[in-house]
């Protein structure tokens, strides 16, 4: 019967967001010199029982950063802005070429390989995650793709 006193408790603790969502492989390529744009790429899992939405990216280095989806429209491919960017609970969000990824605007300077850039990820959850997107070759893939 002692048990019965704590369903209020476990149900509270059950459908609190217990773990933040978690971010991987996060890349960009190196950026050729002149170039004011650049484009993040990165894979975010949500552990949690409920859908968490990626609300915006911010990095100093950057006029602006906007989350944006290539698509491929009567034959071209094409870029658009997306309002946000869902990750269903206990799913994945791949930010990839050729797919959803960070577009950033205005750079400030030209990055290298090697080079490191801070980026800021908030979420509809109210959770802000600080994370440092690698620089890679200008010919550089995610480095899991499938040959």
């Amino acid at each position: 019967m002692r048990f019965f006193r704590f369903l209020p408790l476990v149900a509270v603790f059950l459908s609190l967001p217990c773990w933040p969502v978690d971010v991987g492989d996060a890349w960009m390529r190196a950026m050729p010199p002149g170039q004011p744009t650049a484009a993040a790429y990165l894979t975010l899992r949500n552990p949690a029982q409920s859908t968490v939405t990626l609300l915006s990216a911010a990095t100093p280095l950057a006029g602006k950063v906007e989350i944006h989806e290539s698509l491929q429209q009567d034959g071209r491919w094409r870029m658009r802005r997306l309002a946000d960017l869902p990750i269903p609970a206990g799913g994945t969000a791949t930010l990839a070429p050729g797919g959803a990824h960070l577009m950033m605007f205005d750079m400030q300077q030209p990055l290298r390989e090697g080079d490191t850039l801070p980026l800021t990820l908030e979420f509809d959850s109210g959770e802000s995650i600080d994370v440092s997107i690698e620089v890679r070759a200008i010919g550089a893939g995610s480095g899991h793709q499938h040959h």
